[in-house]
C-alpha cells in the first residue's frame, strides 16, 4: 500500500477546496428574466436549495434590495400578433468595432435551423442598416429567432441575446415589414 505523504496531501486538499468554492460560487447565482417591455418587473427563477449558509442568506437579502437593471435601449412596443410579424432583417453597425451578428433561426416546433452570421466593418450600415440575406434564399426573421452580436477586435463588446418578438430589439417596422437591429455604442 502506498504511503500518503505531505507532498500528496497538499494538492488533494487544494483541489477539494477549489471544488468547494466553485460549487458555492455557482450556487449563489440567481437568474433574472426580462418580461415584455410593458412590464417593469423581473421574474426570478428559483435557486438551488442551500444549506442555510449565513453568507448566502445575506447575499439574498442584499440582492432583494438592489434596484432592477434597466435595459440599455428604450423599449419599443412589440407586436401583439407575433405570427403575423415575419419579415426581412435590417442591421447596422454604427460602432467603432468590427462586429459579427449571428442568427439562430427557429425552425419547426422547438427545432433550430443551421446558424448564420454576417460580419460588419466599423460603421457599416450606420444608423439606416443593411438588409441581410442568406446565400441561397431571402432571410425572413420570425418570432423566436435568436440574434447575438459581438466585437471581433478583442474589445470583448457583446450585444444581445435578442429574441425576435420578445425582447425590445430588434424593432418591428410596420411601414416596411422589416425587423431592424442597430447596435449601440
Amino acid at each position: 500500500m502506498k504511503k500518503f505523504t505531505k507532498s500528496t496531501a497538499y494538492p488533494v486538499a487544494i483541489f477539494a477546496l477549489l471544488v468547494g468554492l466553485v460549487v458555492l460560487f455557482l450556487a449563489s447565482f440567481q437568474v433574472r428574466v426580462w418580461v415584455e417591455p410593458g412590464n417593469s418587473k423581473t421574474v426570478s427563477v428559483p435557486k438551488a436549495q442551500t444549506t442555510g449558509s449565513p453568507l448566502l442568506e445575506k447575499a439574498d437579502e442584499l440582492s432583494a434590495t438592489l434596484p432592477s437593471p434597466s435595459p440599455t435601449s428604450s423599449p419599443q412596443p412589440q407586436p401583439s400578433n407575433k405570427e403575423a410579424r415575419q419579415g426581412a432583417f435590417r442591421a447596422g453597425n454604427p460602432t467603432e468595432h468590427p462586429v459579427r451578428i449571428a442568427l439562430l433561426a427557429r425552425g419547426s416546433e422547438s427545432n433550430y435551423n443551421e446558424p448564420a452570421h454576417w460580419d460588419f466593418a466599423p460603421g457599416e450600415g450606420s444608423l439606416q442598416g443593411l438588409i441581410l440575406s442568406l446565400p441561397q434564399e431571402d432571410l425572413q426573421l420570425k418570432p423566436g429567432d435568436v440574434l447575438v452580436a459581438f466585437a471581433q477586435d478583442g474589445s470583448r463588446r457583446y450585444w444581445g441575446p435578442y429574441v425576435v418578438g420578445e425582447t425590445p430589439e430588434p424593432v418591428w417596422e410596420q411601414q416596411t415589414g422589416q425587423w431592424r437591429l442597430i447596435l449601440q455604442q
